[in-house]
């Protein structure tokens, strides 16, 4: 009988398990345990409204007040720093130790730092919670020059938000591309030129040796001897699943924790959901995907295998961002092989979808202000329907009939 549920991590993934464990009827203990003082919150949020100072603070993913109705033992503003997995415990850092039937690692992940001359300077900031986001805030406030090392999705969210706010901007990306790895060569192009639209300095091919200042940063400095000036500096070069307390309990790591597709590791007992969890995906690779929609159903999948309900769910990479004044949905590695198929034209103000086709089959689809065919490329590529590269480019079809056609097919056999 499982009497008593840890959930080591008290953000989205750990909030979403816990409010999933409730609505099953589960009566027992739940112990969510956080570093931080808050309870869940939006962290999409921290690169945009907040950082723009259009709202206090991020919005709760939960109710506050929940956690108290729902009988939840909320313990935040401590760290752990072991897990028994023999005695199914885990120890505080104030010597504490809790006993668990069943343990979810919800940690997350951690910025990436560099460790080049200069890291040290005041003025050089990451941005992963609300704290690294307000003191950013503070910055821009008084520096009239930014400068963003990675060309990556938050870097590109930031950078948004900060020329909005009149600061200069420069982002340096190491690659020949922004938003290569999400995005894809084509849209991450385009995203480029929308940012520089704007006024965004993008410096492509620039790889930061070092920081200069003296007590704080006054520039970065380029392995090719480029000097870009900056009152603020942040550090976006992605980040490091927070998974060091799997390690030292013994239990199968490799860029997060190992689990199948329940959410189950290599220890029993033991589950990890989030961006810690290294997860199998539908195509057949194995890894984190740190998308707040990946999260949400990794956590409710975890949480049911623990409640003795599993039912394995292989990812599809599926998120969203907001960069120059444009929604960016993504489902699925749209970087492959097979073909890429567009449909409609945003350079003319149109709605664009970009279609990974391959054997006839939609494998990654990427939505440029497409909400609605986007919500249908999702099930396009869900559920495998089959496709026409023809009709996917013109934009009078409608999407939806490929899955009556499917759906006809399916009737007829």
């Amino acid at each position: 009988m499982i009497k008593s549920i840890v959930i080591i991590g008290a953000g989205l993934a750990g909030a979403t398990a816990t409010r999933y464990l409730r609505a099953q009827g589960y009566q027992g203990k739940i112990h969510l345990v956080g570093e931080e003082l808050h309870v869940a919150y939006d962290r999409p949020s921290l690169s945009k409204d907040t950082l723009a100072g259009k709202m206090v603070e991020p919005p709760a993913i939960l109710d506050p007040d929940w956690y108290a109705s729902a009988d939840i033992d909320l313990h935040l503003g401590v760290r752990v720093i072991g897990i028994d997995v023999v005695n199914r415990q885990v120890l505080f850092e104030s010597g504490d130790l809790l006993a668990y039937d069943r343990l979810l690692l919800a940690t997350g992940v951690r910025a990436r730092r560099m460790a080049i001359t200069g890291s040290e300077l005041a003025g050089i900031h990451t941005l992963r919670d609300r704290s690294d986001s307000q003191a950013l805030r503070q910055a821009l406030e008084r520096g009239q020059s930014l400068v963003i090392v990675g060309g990556g999705l938050i870097g590109c969210e930031v950078a948004t938000t900060a020329i909005n706010a009149g600061a200069n901007v420069t982002i340096l990306e190491a690659g020949d591309e922004l938003l290569l790895r999400v995005l894809g060569r084509t849209t991450g192009a385009w995203c480029c030129n929308e940012l520089e639209r704007l006024g965004v300095r993008v410096e492509l091919n620039a790889q930061a040796s070092h920081f200069e200042g003296e007590g704080h940063v006054h520039a970065v400095v380029c392995a090719d001897g480029r000097r870009i000036a900056a009152d603020t500096v942040l550090v976006s070069i992605g980040a490091e699943p927070a998974d060091e307390l799997a390690r030292a309990a013994g239990i199968a790591c490799e860029r997060g924790v190992v689990v199948d597709a329940t959410g189950a590791s290599s220890c029993p007992e033991v589950f990890a959901a989030g961006d810690v969890a290294a997860w199998p995906l539908r195509s057949g690779e194995q890894r984190s995907l740190e998308t707040y929609l990946n999260s949400h159903m990794q956590a409710e999948t975890a949480a049911a295998a623990m409640l003795g309900n599993p039912i394995p769910a292989l990812q599809v990479p599926t998120s969203w961002t907001e960069i120059a004044g444009h929604r960016i949905q993504m489902v699925g590695d749209i970087e492959g092989p097979g073909e890429v198929v567009l449909r409609g034209n945003v350079e003319n103000g149109q709605p664009l979808v970009l279609f990974r086709v391959l054997d006839g089959r939609v494998e990654a689809a990427t939505a440029i202000n497409a909400p609605k065919d986007f919500s249908v490329a999702t099930r396009l590529v869900a559920d495998h329907i089959p496709v026409s590269a023809t009709k996917l480019r013109d934009a009078s079809f409608n999407l939806r009939d490929f899955m009556k056609a499917k759906a006809k097919a399916e009737r007829c056999e």
